[in-house]
């Protein structure tokens, strides 16, 4: 089990500081989410020690994304739902004012996650293998580009849309100092290598890089 202290640990976990020495992390994604014993333990306090929140994944009372995680130290991250099955309540991962928070969500929503597009590899005439953010391959046939999301069924593992990377989309930022919100995409800026994007929040406009948006609607 790894540790960290806490005032080593990113500004987005939803703890106090002074409160402990130190934090429990991810077995990986350590920038990009949090564990599952630091959620049962710190943020919803049903299990007291990581003893308890290891029976529980053990015994596959815990599912992220409609998978039984037994590996306490899995992280979750932004978008992902966070399920307890014997009480069945359902949560998701979100970023509020630059903040991890749990947001308890129904039993349906669980099962739809929208989940970044990062890369793109043809295999033969028909079938392109689509790369997600969050590690997921898919083989599928249809039409899409790197930057743009999916809505994914994690019960029947499908694509149920492909959101597009383009003018008029809705964008949510989930990396940066304006982490949480979301707006509108209205133009681009190329650069030597790559592009810069354009969005128009509620009462201004940013410019931000690519890994920090997501195409939500």
């Amino acid at each position: 089990m790894v540790h960290l202290k806490k005032n080593k640990m990113p500004r987005t976990w939803p703890v106090q500081r002074k409160k402990d020495k130190f934090v429990a992390v991810p077995s990986h994604a350590t920038s990009k989410g949090i564990s599952i014993l630091f959620l049962l333990r710190d943020i919803l306090n049903i299990a007291k020690t990581r003893k308890e929140a290891k029976f529980m994944t053990l015994n596959g009372l815990v599912k992220v994304n409609d998978i039984i995680r037994k590996n306490e130290n899995f992280p979750v991250q932004v978008n992902d739902s966070f399920s307890l099955v014997k009480s069945e309540e359902y949560y998701r991962l979100e970023i509020m004012n630059k903040r991890y928070t749990l947001k308890k969500i129904s039993e349906k929503d669980s099962q739809i996650k929208i989940i970044k597009i990062s890369g793109k590899k043809s295999f033969g005439k028909d079938s392109t293998q689509m790369s997600l953010r969050d590690g997921q391959n898919i083989i599928t046939k249809e039409s899409f580009s790197i930057g743009d999301s999916v809505i994914f069924n994690s019960k029947e593992r499908k694509i149920v849309k492909i959101l597009p990377l383009k003018i008029g989309a809705k964008i949510e930022i989930v990396v940066g100092k304006h982490a949480g919100k979301k707006g509108k995409l209205v133009g681009f800026e190329d650069l030597s290598r790559g592009r810069d994007y354009k969005v128009k929040l509620e009462n201004k406009e940013v410019i931000l890089p690519f890994k920090t948006i997501l195409v939500i609607e």
